[in-house]
């Protein structure tokens, strides 16, 4: 059988924690002054690059604090927080079929250990998080990081996601994109290469 792993973004692809994020990040949003306008096309994307990117000229302490407050709430927030339907399913068979897998996510290791608990997500150890990688998501480096610690080239890999970001990290790292259509359309993710309904569709399209 051909060499093949899978990589798999976290929140909206094997967790739905939508309502969380967006409580934790309005209530941050109000508190520190950010027009939740500002905040549209970030999903996907690490918080401190968001922050960075829409609080430009606040000073470092500032953009620090707000970092801190808003990963404190999502980490508190896990009420709600469940697997998408096909995720538990999924992630057991393959390794039942011993097929390599990792996540690949923008949260932090506490956040990501959180998010995973309240899913009954298995988290790998070989797992990557934002913390692990020097420019996360939309850059390359989380895709082609989580790659090797499968002990694959990326070109071997399939990477799920289901944000624009997300999507835009694996291309450029070379996976072969699957986007999962939980929080965005196919309109919304025109540069994956394949599209899904449901993660029971992805080993499928892998060909297994």
């Amino acid at each position: 059988m051909k060499k093949i792993g899978f990589l798999f973004d976290l929140d909206g692809t094997l967790v739905d924690s939508t309502a969380a994020v967006m409580n934790s990040w309005i209530t941050m949003a109000n508190e520190a002054g950010i027009p939740l306008e500002a905040l549209a096309g970030h999903h996907g994307v690490p918080a401190e690059q968001t922050l960075r990117n829409v609080i430009p000229d606040r000073e470092e302490a500032e953009i620090q604090k707000w970092i801190r407050r808003v990963t404190d709430l999502e980490i508190a927030d896990i009420e709600g927080v469940h697997a998408v339907p096909g995720a538990l399913a999924l992630l057991a068979e393959l390794n039942d079929r011993e097929i390599p897998w990792t996540i690949v996510t923008s949260c932090t290791t506490d956040l990501a250990i959180a998010r995973t608990r309240a899913g009954k997500i298995p988290m790998p150890a070989n797992s990557v998080t934002f913390d692990q990688v020097s420019r996360g998501k939309p850059f390359p480096e989380p895709f082609i990081l989580g790659a090797d610690r499968l002990g694959l080239q990326t070109d071997q890999c399939w990477a799920i996601e289901d944000a624009p970001g997300g999507v835009t990290s694996a291309k450029e790292a070379g996976c072969t994109v699957a986007g999962v259509l939980t929080t965005h359309t196919r309109e919304e993710l025109p540069h994956a290469d394949h599209h899904l309904e449901h993660l029971n569709q992805l080993l499928g399209k892998a060909g297994l």
